[in-house]
């Protein structure tokens, strides 16, 4: 599918949601339609995207082992300060032995006491986990698991609605649905809900804080226990994202499973947001924690000779991308010192195979999604950025990066953001010479529009007065 087809394709969809007022619908008080827009949305969209499947034992397997860890939650109930659902993908900083969670355990070493909740999204962090700095308590699988087993049996009161749905994406855009897949969505979010308040009003937190949109069974169950709930800015997320909910849509808060704050990079993503609820009611800049360490590295690094590419791959149109570096590789100035780090992503590029043949080029380095160095530490030592369409294309400028865009299936996602000044597009692989050894501009303020600098001072300001902080705590104490 074209550029354009996918673009024409999403905004159909957008206006058959609105045509039809599918927000409006009500399950158990919260939108039917919040939980299954995004799974919807990716199916229209019909990205080249490749990711790891899970055998069906192994999820059961770990839903059962979670599940006996849940019951002793449950049975021996202890107040947390904070309860942290995060990804295992997440832990790629490295100091000294440890491994580190990007997103949290920086504010957890300010002493806060936890349930660390972490996704295995990704099969290649096992080294990462057994050395993980704060080692997570629970694997939310179990929420996953059992809430599509009490929604199959117990489905909530929705096939109407998802009939309605189902027929409408048939006739206006082509696109079959099951209305009893929608069902499960669906049912399974007001399981989740009534799973995640057991082990909140168990824990009792003073506030939830995720890494990524689409907790609606948590963020419902905090919003019932009136838990301060925190979600923190994952990738790109703008307007067009399907799990931002345009401002023409109305109702409360937790009708529509929107956070209590919505923790956004930068301004210049707050900007992205206008017209969103989001956008209006809850964002607020508080930067990254990599991203201040990145920049740290930057400003002390001393610029060797030659020219170092980063390109961050993202699981898209992986074949074509491999050709482009190839033809980009012959084109290369003969005279140039240049070196090409390959970054695949720690979630969709699990199989690295496609990339093996650039490896017979010693100038060139693949490094794997779960390996070192970090992707923030590629981008500290740069001189350019590369992707179709990784969210990297930001956090390279929030380092003081340029970065150019790879014209590839899934490039018009983040080809608006051309200015030829710090966003780029290649026309052909000439144009990635020619921005690499030009002189790059200096803008620290342009840079802070990406992330905003201080980035665990602005996410504590964000938790609630009642919060302990400086005060190890049992479970935030490892060393």
């Amino acid at each position: 599918m074209s550029g354009e087809d996918r673009a024409a394709k999403i905004a159909t969809l957008f206006a058959l949601e609105r045509k039809h007022d599918l927000f409006s619908y009500r399950v158990d008080g919260w939108s039917a339609w919040r939980v299954m827009r995004n799974p919807v949305y990716w199916m229209v969209a019909d990205l080249p995207l490749s990711k790891p499947g899970k055998s069906t034992f192994a999820r059961i397997l770990e839903a059962l082992r979670g599940t006996l860890t849940l019951a002793r939650f449950v049975a021996i109930p202890g107040r947390r300060d904070l309860l942290i659902k995060t990804c295992r993908s997440a832990l790629r900083m490295k100091r000294g032995a440890h491994y580190e969670d990007v997103y949290f355990d920086s504010l957890l070493r300010r002493g806060y006491s936890c349930v660390k909740l972490e996704e295995i999204n990704s099969p290649d962090f096992e080294v990462q986990a057994a050395a993980a700095w704060r080692p997570a308590d629970l694997n939310p699988i179990v929420f996953t698991f059992w809430g599509s087993v009490l929604g199959r049996l117990f489905p909530a009161d929705a096939m109407s609605f998802c009939k309605f749905v189902a027929e409408g994406l048939k006739d206006e855009l082509q696109v079959v649905v099951d209305p009893r897949w929608l069902l499960m969505r669906v049912s399974t979010v007001y399981w989740q809900a009534r799973l995640y308040g057991m082990l909140l009003a168990r824990i009792r937190p003073r506030a939830v804080l995720v890494s990524d949109t689409g907790e609606y069974g948590l963020r419902l169950a905090a919003h019932r226990h009136d838990i301060r709930y925190i979600e923190l800015q994952h990738g790109v997320f703008d307007a067009s994202q399907p799990d931002a909910v345009p401002l023409w849509v109305e109702g409360a808060v937790a009708e529509l499973i929107l956070p209590d704050v919505l923790a956004a990079r930068g301004v210049y993503w707050s900007e992205q947001l206008a017209g969103t609820r989001q956008g209006r009611d809850h964002v607020v800049a508080v930067g990254d924690a990599v991203t201040d360490s990145a920049r740290a590295q930057r400003h002390a690094r001393t610029k060797g000779h030659g020219v170092h590419l980063v390109l961050t791959s993202q699981g898209l149109d992986t074949a074509r991308l491999v050709a482009w570096i190839e033809d980009l590789v012959r084109c290369a100035p003969a005279s140039l010192d240049w070196r090409l780090s390959i970054k695949l992503h720690p979630v969709y590029d699990f199989d690295s195979s496609a990339f093996r043949p650039l490896q017979s080029d010693k100038r060139i380095r693949i490094v794997s999604g779960a390996g070192q160095p970090n992707v923030f530490e590629l981008l500290a030592e740069s001189d350019l950025h590369l992707t179709i369409a990784s969210a990297c294309h930001f956090d390279a400028t929030a380092v003081g990066v340029r970065s150019m865009i790879i014209p590839l299936s899934g490039h018009e996602l983040i080809s608006g953001t051309v200015d030829d000044r710090w966003f780029f597009l290649a026309r052909d692989q000439l144009d990635v010479w020619n921005v690499a050894t030009s002189p790059p501009p200096f803008d620290p303020a342009h840079a802070d529009r990406f992330a905003a600098p201080g980035y665990v001072d602005n996410l504590t300001a964000l938790l609630p007065n009642s919060a302990v902080t400086g005060k190890a705590s049992a479970e935030c104490s490892i060393p």
